[in-house]
């Protein structure tokens, strides 16, 4: 089916796309660079001023917000709004009740929006073990709050890293992880597929979830977005004639189909409820499609069927776990109750801070509207975000993704997280928890190498702090059931009981209020979020024992807190905290409650059901008094402690009350961030109280498990550590990675003993100055007398139809198998022809947003274009120079190499344009330019060459994104097994004259002890005087695209297993740009060790692990020229190499 418009989109709305418009075409067209998530969050959660577009020479220019002009509006905030302005206005608690929001079906007509009326638990009649109320998810029976993150197993291929991930994960908290599944890693041509080679083992992933104790939610698409090449398509794909991906189109679906029913089938057998037939049963939900259909300006035909249909496939293939959809924003798209039996649940994405990592401390402004949203469109399901934002893509250019981090940091997850809660989700997936790299050609033209994205687990597999905080909450939630079950039933704009909570307007509460248990939890904020001010402030609350007046509270800037009267914490009952809880656990017949410690000149109050006469209750223990007041009163029904602090106290305190016996531990902040509660028991689940071993200390506990009276811990130290523990008294022994704990007992409750840090000196990184480099040329092609007579020949059609070439013989690459990177073109013409003599060349080459060319005539540099952070293509005008073309009735070889930075995303829904998967890559036009007009002049011929084999790959492993056209690559010399023996010996620091391409390789060795785990970058830096571009090869894997005059990355991480403790290989693939020779040379080159850490994880070999395969075999000698000429080593003014 055709895709077609409702109606056009108003400009208005186009400039209000925040994030989608950072990059733009040198030709005046409008370009993408953004995430591409949701069109809600483009008009509403992305709220930054700043919009991008250019001017009319292209280059880049913002525009300011001209007061929400031509923005759609959004549910009221009393009386109307538009997303994405500021929260001055809070929200009702309900929607008014003149709102009339219907959905629009693909006829046209409203939906009536009405839904049938809740009655307890519910499933889909196929999986009883995964359930749902109008609140929570039941997994096993049991109400779980779902807390998980966004990971790309095909962004980190090493097998054996997943666990390594996904064991961090569990640690801070998670208990589920998101996958996007991606077809066309899997699938490198029609009918080859690969689900079990190297980082393509499906089967894999799901064991490792297990072993970590994680719920996966599968997410197979088949199209998934997602920052990769053509979202995830396949490039084959996209090159079919008429294709229309997205829709019910009759070719479309019979390769999806194909797709689905064969990842179908692995997902389907690890299903929660298959163990018995072998699976893992780890999988929960899965989801169809991605961020698909918005019904304001544009629209899928047939979209409906289409849905049905993957819906049916899912179903077909044996997946009977609960199917949603990720909304995009509140787009209201695919709410089950308008598509019976497609959909059981559903969900919408959210990225309020949007994408403009530039400004990390603007624009801290949170969405006030979800529950409202909810309540109208989904009234009886768990409120759940398959994505919500858990940081920022960075594009080309761009500010760096510590930046993004910054971004999205500690402050973000304090504060957006805590008002997802009050907004009443119980069901959060953050996008990314790891972002991994784009190594090879997975990108899209948005983004570079690195994915980071700021997420709470770096690329470099280290924990930022920001997770940290955010295990906090995740602790807090696993401990709080009766969250799940709690009604918003008041908030600063309506009190529950008509008496603002606070005096102080700057703050801003939320009741939540469980009834079963009588359990209230008062989400506070700043009214403002996006005020930089502290604040001070009073808080009225209710509770089972009336209503408490707290008051010398503080708010810190950007901060927000949960604060819970009526908490039961085992047998203990915690009337009122001023102090967030973290978690809790009954120990020897003991309750021992953990708090978050807030010092910052701020005494703290803690309440405890308790019936006694009015009297001061001792204290047995207290440790780390030092600095600290403490005392304990009981008056009639309640005791109460109180603690007052010196300013700066930064610690852990603990108290033991006699009477009721009682333990209760603060922990200050940042000091509770080595705080771990990691779950003694194996496997997925909802996590009890009694299941956690309560540590503090190290960098990273990944699992704890109990052998009688012993307790074995695992995990990573930095640096030397004291270990604290809270375990039974029948606990006799501790282990660290296998080695016995001296434990001592603190005065308190607690035992505490002494690791041993890493050596960081015991690590040996190469001097890359002082290794011996071999080089060559690797562009052969320019010789006039190169042999191109096994490249492919252009043909005189061409099969994309979206985007067709302006001129014949086709020259996109993807036409003829080539689908990443570079491509190299030789075409043959004549000066003096028939029609006139050659004069000039006009050349239109699209190769997305920071893509460069380079041309050269008869041998020498003809013209360049080295790229910028905005263009997705060139047009160009070039003059021969006298002397460049052939006077004597030979032919003249013209040679370009034109990069490419993978293939576009579908932008039905971003753009309303559902062709943009089918922007080619490569030439659209080159003819050639006669002294006079209208001359009739012709090229005699074209050939191309881009990645050895095209489509037929022969080093499997490695397939299909990770190679592309230049030469170096073709006869395999980024291979470690590579014969280098006769290769000149030459420096990168040295460097050779541009322009031109030259490969650099040498041998290195790393080495550490086998118990470190060494996260290593690559650092590069070539002069800003220069133009270049680098391809960075490791063990054969290319891990890098360094563009110097467009970043922002200079430093690469490589993961284990790609780089490995022992000898590895470094290719550098250097491509000069620059018309004039200055030699390219880096300033640059060295190994960093980001962090030491000793840990428990066993040992990552890539080449055990079959992840670095030597020179396919039979080789590559017929992609050899028959000679290869060394680039002539430059000297400098001094004469000297």
């Amino acid at each position: 089916m055709k895709l077609s418009r409702t109606r056009s989109a108003p400009l208005g709305l186009i400039l209000g796309v925040t994030y989608v418009l950072k990059l733009v075409s040198a030709s005046n067209m409008l370009t993408e660079s953004d995430h591409g998530r949701n069109f809600g969050e483009i008009i509403g959660d992305s709220t930054s001023d700043i919009y991008h577009g250019q001017n009319d020479e292209g280059a880049p220019v913002r525009f300011q917000d001209v007061e929400n002009a031509n923005r759609v509006p959004i549910l009221a905030e009393e009386g109307g709004g538009y997303r994405g302005g500021p929260n001055r206005k809070q929200e009702p608690l309900l929607p008014p009740l003149n709102e009339d929001w219907g959905e629009v079906g693909e006829d046209g007509h409203r939906l009536d929006g009405k839904e049938e009326e809740g009655s307890g638990l519910r499933d889909n009649g196929l999986n009883r073990k995964v359930q749902w109320d109008d609140s929570t998810l039941y997994i096993d029976g049991k109400p779980v709050f779902v807390y998980s993150g966004e990971f790309h197993y095909w962004r980190i291929p090493v097998p054996s890293l997943w666990l390594d991930i996904f064991q961090k994960l569990r640690a801070t908290g998670y208990n589920a992880v998101s996958i996007y599944f991606h077809w066309g890693y899997h699938n490198p041509k029609e009918g080859v597929w690969d689900f079990e080679t190297g980082g393509h083992d499906i089967q894999a992933i799901f064991d490792a979830a297990k072993t970590a104790g994680l719920w996966v939610i599968a997410r197979p698409g088949p199209y998934i977005h997602a920052e990769t090449s053509a979202g995830g398509l396949p490039g084959w794909l996209v090159q079919l004639p008429k294709i229309e991906v997205r829709t019910n189109g009759t070719e479309y679906t019979k390769y999806w189909k194909e797709y689905v029913t064969r990842i179908g089938k692995i997902i389907a057998r690890n299903q929660v409820g298959r163990e018995s037939e072998g699976g893992t049963g780890t999988v929960v939900l899965a989801q169809i499609e991605n961020e698909y259909y918005w019904g304001g300006g544009f629209k899928y035909e047939g979209s409906k069927e289409y849905m049905t249909m993957i819906s049916q496939a899912y179903r077909d293939v044996g997946i009977d776990v609960p199917i949603f959809h990720n909304d995009v924003g509140m787009a209201r798209s695919w709410l089950p109750k308008n598509y019976p039996g497609v959909l059981d649940l559903y969900g919408l994405d959210g990225y309020p801070r949007g994408f403009d990592c530039d400004d990390p401390i603007g624009n801290f402004r949170i969405r006030t509207d979800y529950y409202r949203y909810f309540k109208r469109w989904y009234p009886h399901g768990p409120q759940f975000t398959p994505e919500f934002q858990g940081g920022a893509f960075d594009p080309w250019g761009g500010p760096g993704y510590e930046m993004c981090a910054e971004m999205v940091g500690t402050n973000f997850v304090n504060v957006y997280y805590k008002n997802n809660i009050a907004q009443r989700f119980t069901m959060m997936s953050f996008y990314m928890a790891f972002g991994g790299t784009n190594w090879g050609y997975l990108l899209t033209p948005c983004v570079y190498t690195s994915y980071d994205y700021g997420a709470g687990i770096s690329e470099t597999r280290l924990l930022r702090e920001k997770i940290n905080e955010g295990k906090l909450i995740a602790l807090f939630l696993r401990s709080s059931d009766s969250l799940l079950h709690a009604d918003l039933i008041g908030n600063s704009t309506s009190p529950s009981n008509g008496v603002q909570y606070s005096a102080n307007p700057a703050v801003y509460a939320t009741e939540l209020y469980n009834p079963s248990t009588e359990t209230r939890y008062y989400v506070i904020r700043h009214s403002d979020t996006n005020s930089l001010e502290e604040q001070k402030y009073d808080l009225r609350v209710n509770s089972t024992y009336g209503e408490m007046h707290l008051t010398g509270l503080r708010l810190r800037s950007r901060e927000s807190k949960i604060l819970t009267t009526g908490y039961k914490a085992g047998n203990s009952r915690i009337a009122h905290a001023t102090s967030e809880i973290l978690t809790w656990q009954n120990i020897d017949g003991t309750d021992t409650v953990f708090f978050v410690l807030d010092v910052q000149g701020q005494g703290q109050e803690v309440s405890v059901a308790y019936e006694c006469g009015p009297q001061t209750v001792p204290i047995s223990h207290i440790v780390g008094r030092d600095r600290v007041g403490v005392t304990a009163t009981c008056t009639g029904e309640l005791l109460k402690v109180a603690i007052e602090f010196d300013q700066g106290y930064k610690d852990m305190l603990q108290i033991t009350l006699v009477a009721p016996v009682l333990n209760m531990v603060f922990l200050s902040k940042p000091y509770v961030y080595k705080f771990w509660a990691p779950v003694a028991r194996e496997g997925p689940g909802k996590v009890e109280a009694s299941e956690q071993i309560l540590v503090h200390g190290p960098y990273l506990v990944r699992n704890a498990t109990i052998e009688g009276n012993t307790v074995h811990l695992v995990g990573d130290l930095t640096e030397d550590t004291k270990l604290i523990v809270w375990i039974s008294m029948e606990i006799i022994h501790v282990t660290w990675n296998g080695e016995e704990v001296k434990l001592s007992q603190d005065s308190g409750f607690s035992r505490f003993g002494w690791l041993k840090g890493p050596d960081r000196s015991a690590v040996k990184l190469p001097n890359l100055r002082k290794v011996q480099w071999k080089m060559f040329d690797s562009l052969p092609e320019i010789d006039v007398g190169f042999d191109d007579s096994k490249w492919a020949v252009a043909r005189d059609h061409s099969t994309n139809e979206a985007f067709p070439p302006l001129t014949l013989p086709c020259l996109y690459a993807g036409e003829y198998g080539f689908h990443t990177g570079a491509v190299i073109y030789r075409g043959r013409f004549h000066t003096i022809q028939s029609g006139g003599t050659v004069a000039a060349i006009f050349l239109e080459i699209w190769g997305g947003t920071a893509f460069g060319y380079s041309a050269w005539i008869n041998g020498k540099p003809l013209h360049a274009r080295p790229g910028n952070a905005w263009s997705e293509r060139f047009i160009d005008l070039i003059n021969f120079k006298p002397g460049q073309l052939r006077n004597d009735g030979k032919e003249n070889i013209i040679v370009i190499v034109a990069d490419s930075n993978g293939y576009d995303r579908d932008n039905g829904v971003t753009f309303f344009d559902g062709h943009t998967t089918k922007k080619p890559r490569g030439i659209k036009a080159a003819r050639l330019i006669g002294r006079e007009e209208n001359m009739k002049l012709e090229f005699l011929s074209w050939r191309l060459q881009g990645n050895a084999g095209g489509e037929d790959y022969d080093d499997v492993v490695r397939a299909p994104y990770n190679e592309d056209g230049l030469y170096a690559e073709r006869i395999g010399a980024h291979f470690n097994d590579f014969n280098d023996t006769n290769l000149p010996t030459h420096s990168p620091f040295i460097g050779v004259p541009s322009p031109g391409i030259t490969f650099y390789r040498t041998s290195f060795n790393i080495t550490f002890p086998s118990s470190y785990d060494v996260p290593i970058s690559l650092v590069l830096g070539i002069s800003d005087l220069t133009k270049a571009r680098v391809l960075i090869f490791i063990n054969g894997y290319q891990m890098g695209r360094y563009v110097n005059h467009i970043g922002p990355q200079t430093e690469f991480p490589i993961f284990p297993g790609i780089i490995n403790n022992g000898e590895n290989v470094l290719g550098l693939a250097v491509w000069g740009m620059d018309s004039y020779e200055d030699a390219v040379n880096f300033e640059e080159l060295y190994f960093r060790k980001v962090e030491v850490l000793s840990t428990g994880y066993a040992a990552v070999d890539g080449v055990k692990e079959g992840l670095v395969p030597g020179m396919p075999k039979g080789g590559r000698k017929e992609f050899e020229a028959v000679q290869q000429v060394p680039v002539p080593p430059r000297r400098n003014g001094d004469g000297e190499l």
